[in-house]
């Protein structure tokens, strides 16, 4: 079971990919007003390089301590919750 866990802090954030307890993987960039395109490019290099598919995910969890009102916490937050969706979706029609 894969994991992916994002913290999102006010000057950079870091996505770390984990395999039950333990961390194959953990991508960092500074905070530039684009979260959507670092964070979707580090998800799809952490699957290419893992061989993963997109349904090897079984969870993605956001941890900030940065107010909700942050654009890249709104970002991140929304790419968790579609992206645990959408693998759920994918997953009921097999």
């Amino acid at each position: 079971m894969h994991t992916f866990l994002l913290i999102v802090e006010k000057d950079h954030s870091e996505l770390t990919l984990k395999q039950e307890e333990e961390v194959l993987g953990t991508k960092n960039w500074l905070e530039s007003r684009d979260m959507g395109r670092q964070l979707f490019t580090a998800i799809a290099e952490f699957l290419k390089e893992n061989s993963l598919k997109s349904g090897d995910i079984v969870d993605f969890q956001v941890k900030t301590d940065v107010s909700d009102n942050f654009t890249s916490v709104k970002i991140a937050e929304t790419v968790a919750k579609v992206y645990t969706w959408g693998v759920k979706v994918l997953s009921s029609k097999n």
